[in-house]
């Protein structure tokens, strides 16, 4: 079960219960039963925690949304010791600022009640300026950590990846004598020379791709049966003739002058269309 807090308010007949969700045998408790009794040690005060009595200054002044240039020395005052008495209260420690800011409060407040000589009517005789100024400039510190934190931080919302390290191998030795080196340049020596090899000469192609395109259709035409690439090649064929023939059968495919018969062997074979289904072909390419 979930301890209960008591919230702070303004006053202390002010000071809020607010019940934590608790859970009896995994079911929600929404009312107590009745003649329930709560030892003392099971509350639980929570306090909003601050980084130091100007902090905690400017979350009152926020939260009863008072102005920080014309504060109510008073009002915060009260609520500033309420906060000191709840904190003693609890034996929580405080620190020796946060009994200095209570007694800047009170000669602020002091100060406020005395009269003002009326030769030093001016603002900067307001005993609250200088508290003024360092709110602000704790309010401004805080606005700029919040805009930072919004920030993308490696961590939390992405992860930065980095190489992956590898435990340094072990070295084996070689285990080479004088002699196994010896050998092996004499083995080098005694290998036959090799010879360069032929140069090759690249030329152009004896046939065109329009020429090709002809030979190929007429090669197919001369029997209605289906061609496998290998057969319509002419022999010996060097590299440029063949993919000038793959350029021409492709061509002629995109035309639908010939087709693609699957075999059942798996093997693609092309043929000429029938008589009836023959298109014009376009040799211009």
């Amino acid at each position: 079960m979930r301890p209960w807090v008591w919230r702070m308010g303004s006053t202390a007949s002010e000071l809020s219960l607010s019940a934590a969700p608790m859970q009896v045998h995994g079911r929600p408790l929404e009312t107590l039963p009745d003649g329930l009794f709560i030892p003392p040690d099971a509350l639980e005060l929570l306090l909003e925690s601050f980084a130091g009595p100007l902090e905690l200054l400017l979350w009152l002044i926020r939260r009863n949304r008072m102005d920080i240039r014309d504060i109510p020395v008073a009002e915060v005052t009260r609520q500033y010791l309420l906060y000191l008495h709840e904190a003693r209260r609890r034996n929580l420690e405080l620190a020796a600022e946060y009994l200095l800011m209570a007694a800047w409060l009170a000669e602020i407040k002091a100060r406020m009640l005395l009269p003002v000589p009326p030769a030093a009517d001016d603002e900067d005789c307001d005993p609250r300026l200088e508290l003024a100024r360092r709110l602000e400039a704790l309010a401004t510190v805080q606005g700029q950590a919040a805009a930072l934190d919004a920030l993308p931080q490696d961590g939390r919302d992405f992860w930065s990846v980095y190489p992956a390290t590898h435990p340094d191998l072990p070295v084996t030795p070689l285990l080479v004598t004088l002699a196994d080196l010896v050998n092996a340049w004499q083995a080098l020596l005694l290998r036959p020379a090799r010879k360069p090899p032929p140069a090759h000469a690249l030329t152009n192609p004896h046939m065109g791709l329009r020429q090709r395109m002809m030979e190929l259709l007429l090669h197919c035409r001369r029997e209605s049966r289906p061609w496998s690439f290998i057969e319509i090649l002419p022999p010996a064929a060097d590299r440029l003739t063949l993919a000038v023939s793959l350029l021409a059968l492709l061509e002629l495919l995109r035309q639908q002058a010939l087709i693609l018969i699957d075999d059942e062997e798996g093997e693609w074979r092309v043929a000429a269309v029938a008589a009836a289904e023959e298109r014009r072909i376009i040799f211009d390419a």
